[in-house]
Order: structure tokens, then sequence, then C-alpha cells
């Protein structure tokens, strides 16, 4: 009895692989950190987000300007973040 066409397998497709992980030469350390407070890099996305959603709040909520509220609470914090 001849074998079924669905049972054989395309000779030409490959087998999906996950990507590789980047390795690094240096080692990690989770306990340190060697930025020091000052050197902030600015506000995180968590507190963006929340003066972004203040900032809706304040207007009444209405949609359509959640890109403009994202940027103008981002300068405002990295701003206040400065000192300026």
């Amino acid at each position: 009895m001849a074998k079924k066409t669905s049972d054989v397998a395309p000779a030409n497709r490959q087998k999906a692989t996950a990507p590789r992980r980047a390795t690094t030469s240096e080692p990690v350390s989770s306990t340190t950190n060697d930025t020091p407070p000052a050197a902030h890099p600015g506000p995180s996305g968590d507190e963006i987000a929340q003066a972004a959603y203040l900032r809706y709040l304040s207007r009444g909520g209405g949609d359509g300007q959640d890109f403009d509220d994202w940027l103008e609470a981002e300068r405002e914090l990295k701003k206040r973040n400065s000192g300026g």
C-alpha cells in the first residue's frame, strides 16, 4: 500500500529555531549599580505614563491626544528632574 502524500514532510521545509541570546564577556551582577543617582538618564516609562494619564484626566478624558500627552509629560518630567 502506498503512503499518503500528507504523511510525507516536504524536503524544503526548515525547522523553526529560537533566536540565540547575545552573550557578553563581562560578568553581570544584580546586586551592584554603577550609575550614581545624580546621573539618572531620565524618567521611567511608568513615571511618564502616570504623568500622561494625569494630563488626560485634567483635559476631561478626551480621546485622540494620547501621544501629545505622553510627549508633554516626558518633557515636563525631564525639565523637573534637571532642575530647570
